[in-house]
């Protein structure tokens, strides 16, 4: 069973790219109570569409152990031909500098063949569905609410 571990990190930032404002949500999953990802999401609005960027990362919780972290980054939003949002991989935590937390930030190409794929993808649902910090910001806008 996924939760939280504790609050929801909400902060506004600005953008580097666009200079807007946008919501960092920054949040600790547990799987049956045990440390099992870090997520974080920048929700933002470009070119008057919403899309969260969700970085998670992956690998062993505690001690300060972070060798075999791996980070996938997914965008979730207008995918163009598309009429629902979708989620697509991209190059993980491009804004979050060098911190050992994010371990190794996979490429899309280095994503579609890691064997916790599969994992990522059952997080990032879980996010959507259960974290109103990136479910309100996000779906409500994108027609999906």
């Amino acid at each position: 069973m996924l939760s939280f571990d504790g609050e929801v990190d909400v902060s506004a930032r600005q953008c580097g790219d666009c200079g807007r404002d946008f919501t960092l949500v920054k949040t600790f999953m547990l799987r049956d109570g045990t440390a099992h990802a870090v997520c974080v999401a920048a929700c933002h609005v470009h070119d008057g569409e919403r899309e969260a960027w969700i970085d998670l990362v992956l690998g062993t919780f505690g001690d300060d152990a972070t060798a075999d972290h791996v980070t996938f980054g997914v965008r979730v939003g207008p995918v163009a031909g598309q009429l629902e949002p979708a989620a697509t991989l991209v190059q993980a935590a491009i804004p979050y500098g060098d911190a050992p937390l994010f371990g190794r930030k996979l490429s899309r190409e280095e994503a579609l063949v890691h064997p916790w794929l599969p994992l990522c993808w059952e997080l990032v649902d879980w996010v959507l569905i259960a974290d109103d910090a990136v479910r309100v910001r996000k779906m409500t806008t994108l027609g999906v609410r």
